[in-house]
């Protein structure tokens, strides 16, 4: 292969592996008010792409919720309290979802989610 030819190659390839493939995360804690603290337990999710339906650790214990899905995303976090995801959603992320959020007043825990339109 002459240099030209590897040179183009590599100009052809290039957006394609640096292209960056933007995921979402939530963070769950075990305090109101998603603190900022090592002493706070906390459980972090971080995907990309969608999900049908996967449980969140420790879910019985968590009492706040802090989402980042990238903004100009149209992907949906939605949390159930059941397997399955089948039941009514209990509460949802977006992109505009940009604050803590008590999830402390639920009667059941916010045990499993799935994720939609993150591709």
């Amino acid at each position: 292969m002459h240099f030209s030819t590897a040179f183009k190659f590599a100009a052809l390839a290039a957006p394609v592996l640096f292209q960056s493939a933007a995921g979402w995360s939530f963070t769950m804690y075990d305090t109101a008010g998603c603190p900022n603290s090592t002493l706070s337990a906390a459980d972090r999710v971080e995907k990309t792409g969608n999900v049908t339906c996967d449980p969140v650790p420790n879910a019985n214990r968590h009492k706040s919720v802090l989402g980042a899905i990238p903004a100009g995303s149209e992907c949906r976090i939605s949390f159930y309290p059941r397997a399955g995801c089948g039941d009514r959603v209990a509460f949802g992320l977006t992109q505009y979802t940009t604050t803590c959020l008590s999830i402390n007043d639920f009667v059941e825990p916010l045990a499993y989610y799935k994720a939609a339109n993150c591709a």
